[in-house]
């Protein structure tokens, strides 16, 4: 943890008497620990949705989406303090989001193959993200406090099968057929209805037996870099 910069003697401040409750008060206080994520943007309702990618547990996640969306989930992990490796075939469409972590040295590593992972920790978690079709069936390849992301830019039958094993599916901008293949995949009643025809910022979560539609809209650096990896690629 970093230190706050000395300032002098502190000012005592004003006695405070101890705050006392009835045990029905305190019974209805919850306290939340332990896993953290990226926040998304809103629901339909307006609320806030994360992507709980960090955990003790490993947790896998799998892209059937624009690569644009891995990248914005990258630097949003990066931004939370968690250590970034990207496998790819096209490492300059990520040149730019590596630079930006260059006061960090190794929180942000671009590389053809990654290998097995180290786990993360707590204060440090890790970011796996596969950048390739070809290698989506090689997953849980990260240890504790680490998450794989998986980007698979279009769905068939030859690399949807093993989605229903992965903790969460992000669908984002599916034609109608792709749609269905996907929905089949992971077990939905009708999935052209819930994972097409959303807006160009819409992502839909699938895992755990539930379904959310968020609204993903990138920052003003955000949109820097993915114009910048898109002159790139």
């Amino acid at each position: 943890m970093t230190a706050l910069p000395a300032t002098g003697p502190a000012v005592p401040g004003p006695a405070l008497a101890p705050a006392r409750t009835d045990p029905v008060t305190l019974d209805a206080l919850e306290v939340a620990a332990g896993g953290g994520g990226v926040l998304l943007g809103p629901d339909p309702t307006g609320e806030p949705v994360h992507l709980d990618l960090f955990r003790p547990e490993p947790v896998s996640v799998v892209l059937v989406a624009p690569v644009a969306l891995a990248l914005v989930l990258a630097l949003r992990s990066l931004a939370v303090g968690a250590e970034v490796v990207v496998e790819t075939s096209r490492p300059a469409g990520w040149a730019a989001a590596s630079s930006l972590a260059t006061s960090r040295a190794g929180a942000f590593v671009v590389a053809e193959r990654a290998g097995a992972q180290p786990a993360g920790t707590l204060v440090t978690p890790r970011l796996l993200v596969v950048d390739g079709e070809s290698a989506s069936a090689d997953a849980h390849r990260v240890g504790a406090w680490s998450a794989q992301v998986t980007v698979a830019e279009t769905a068939g039958s030859w690399n949807t099968a093993g989605l229903g094993s992965s903790d969460v599916t992000v669908v984002q901008g599916l034609p109608l057929a792709q749609a269905a293949v996907v929905g089949r995949a992971l077990g939905l009643a009708d999935g052209e209805a819930v994972l097409a025809g959303r807006g160009d910022d819409v992502v839909t979560l699938v895992g755990r037996g539930e379904v959310r539609h968020v609204q993903v809209r990138p920052t003003s650096v955000e949109r820097w870099l993915l114009g910048s990896a898109a002159e790139r690629r």
